[in-house]
């Protein structure tokens, strides 16, 4: 979560407006749910591939990387039992021994369609998540009328998780010097009386913020050194014409026979 949001301060679309950029991905996850034809998600996935390269300046980082195996993964399995478990004319099978795994032509179709839609979600939504910082995006939230204390829980528990997790690497580290980790028995209970510690020390960080900022005369809200922008015409005027030329796409595509799902 940490690297993501490094990404996101660093991003090529970091000034973009959140609600612009959010306004805009939703429009493309919609046509894509809604497409009955492999051609509009395929699409839908080169802008979210292209929109993710120009946010991280195409310097692909090793948790993007991560983040994508790890969904293509389990995307692939999806798609695999998918094409399996659907009734229809068997086109493929595959005889394993004990089991006889057997494509049907329906099933296919049908793992292609969700595949594909599931890997434009990825690229769209990491595009959105590496170039909105979580600051920016509580921001967003508050100017889309979402309860402000919503947002701003949101932004404390972001703000107080890296200091979370130095206590947590300092007490490992310290753990590790007293050779705490040493047996199986001696590491589970090092691990118990470190989230024991965790939990004692999240409770008087918590303590005295609260002191802290009632001395500050704090009276929430998200605050930020340089507001983002807000939404304007131009994003949602974008926004609703990509949804448009979507499903007008579709409907073409459904009309000529064309990549059929």
């Amino acid at each position: 979560m940490f690297e993501v949001d490094e990404l996101a301060y660093r991003s090529a679309a970091l000034r973009w407006s959140p609600a612009g950029k959010f306004l805009f991905a939703l429009s493309l996850l919609v046509a894509s749910l809604m497409a009955t034809t492999l051609l509009v998600p395929l699409v839908v996935l080169i802008i979210g591939v292209a929109l993710l390269g120009y946010s991280v300046r195409f310097r692909f980082p090793k948790v993007i990387g991560l983040l994508v195996l790890e969904g293509v993964g389990i995307i692939i399995l999806g798609g695999l039992v998918i094409a399996i478990v659907t009734p229809g004319e068997a086109v493929w099978s595959l005889d394993l021994g004990l089991f006889k795994l057997i494509f049907s032509d329906t099933g296919l179709a049908t793992a292609s369609l969700v595949t594909l839609r599931a890997l434009a979600g990825i690229g769209i939504m990491l595009f959105f998540a590496t170039s909105t910082p979580i600051p920016h995006f509580a921001d967003m939230l508050v100017r889309l009328k979402v309860p402000k204390e919503f947002a701003e829980m949101m932004v404390m528990v972001y703000r107080y998780s890296f200091m979370l997790l130095d206590e947590a690497g300092r007490m490992h580290l310290a753990a590790q010097c007293r050779l705490g980790f040493r047996g199986r028995m001696n590491t589970m209970r090092t691990y118990a009386k470190m989230m024991v510690g965790m939990f004692i020390r999240s409770m008087e960080t918590a303590e005295r913020s609260n002191v802290g900022m009632q001395c500050r005369n704090y009276q929430s809200g998200v605050a930020m050194l340089r507001q983002p922008k807000g939404i304007t015409y131009a994003w949602a005027g974008l926004s609703v014409l990509s949804f448009l030329l979507l499903y007008q796409l579709n409907e073409l595509c459904v009309s000529s026979g064309i990549l059929l799902g």
